[in-house]
Order: structure tokens, then C-alpha cells, then sequence
């Protein structure tokens, strides 16, 4: 089956959702693909009016990426160690921080695995960051295997329209 083949199964089978801009008059330019995790997260109705909105500006976040806004290392980052390819969007205002973690299939193609509330994970090094990797692995695996993603530090090759920065931490 090919990967084309495999992301229509995995869409149809409610595994994957593709994200679409809700912005007017917007057309998307890269492509997102979100886990069931995640996709629940954001759809599910909450009683917390605040949690609500915070939710609202995660999906505004992730939704810069498919509208083909300018890209940032303070937007996407590669997480450590670089071969195991998993990256993060930050959406970070307004408080509390999420991390939106995910693998490209490729070019202008990220696939949102999971997401942690950055309070939770603490510091760069610990079992809860590792955790959460290891979550981001797995769901790939089970949504693709035998495909891999793509394994790069040149973000130019992940997605168009990146500035110039530094995406990674040497490993």
C-alpha cells in the first residue's frame, strides 16, 4: 500500500483528521494531519470557558502551519536526539504552554501525534520529555509502519516559508 493509500485508510478509519483553516478566505498551503488524541482534545466541548479558549488558540497555532504562515525556531523545533525526527510546535500564549508533538511524512506534511502541557514535562532531560517522544514514536509506528518519517536537521527540507534560526540543539 502506498503512503498516499495508507493516509486515506487512516483518515476514512477516523485515525487522522486533516486540519482545514477555519480562517475566511483562506486556502490551505501546507498540509496537517492530526491524531485521534489530539483531534478529541480539540473538538470536545468544555465546561472551563478559559480551558475553552486556551484550546481555541492551540487550534489557531497549529492552524498558522496549514494556512503556510512564516515558520519559526520559536514556533517548530526538532526535539533531541535529531534521528529519532520528532518535533514540536509550541503554542505558548496564552498560558498555559502546550507542546504539540509530531513527525513530517513529507514536504509541507506534518503529522500532530500528541500533546503535553509544557508545565508537565519539565526539564529538557526528564522521563516525562522522554514520555512524551516515545508516545509521538509509537503512534507514528502504529499509524505508518513500515514508513518512516523524514530525518533531517535542514527545516528548508520539512517545510517551506522557515526563517532562518536555529531549529535544534547539536545532539
Amino acid at each position: 500500500m502506498s503512503i498516499v493509500d495508507l493516509i486515506a485508510d487512516r483518515v476514512g478509519a477516523g485515525m487522522l483528521f486533516p486540519l482545514i483553516p477555519r480562517t475566511l478566505g483562506t486556502s490551505p498551503k501546507r498540509s496537517m494531519l492530526i491524531g485521534e488524541e489530539l483531534w478529541r482534545f480539540l473538538q470536545e466541548p468544555e465546561e472551563d470557558p478559559e480551558w475553552e479558549d486556551r484550546k481555541g488558540f492551540l487550534q489557531a497555532d497549529l492552524e498558522l502551519f496549514a494556512e503556510g504562515a512564516p515558520i519559526g525556531p520559536k514556533y517548530l523545533f526538532l526535539l533531541s536526539p535529531a534521528r529519532e525526527a520528532v518535533w514540536e510546535i509550541r503554542s505558548v500564549r496564552p498560558n498555559p504552554s502546550i507542546r504539540v508533538l509530531g513527525r513530517f511524512i513529507a514536504k509541507d506534511i506534518f503529522v500532530a501525534t500528541n500533546y503535553a502541557l509544557r508545565k508537565d514535562l519539565d526539564g529538557w532531560e526528564t522521563r516525562e520529555w522522554r514520555d512524551a517522544k516515545l508516545r509521538s514514536r509509537t503512534i507514528w509506528t502504529n499509524l505508518f509502519h513500515p514508513y518512516q518519517p523524514l530525518v533531517t536537521t535542514r527545516v528548508e527540507d520539512l517545510a517551506s516559508g522557515v526563517i532562518d534560526g536555529k531549529y535544534f540543539k547539536g545532539d
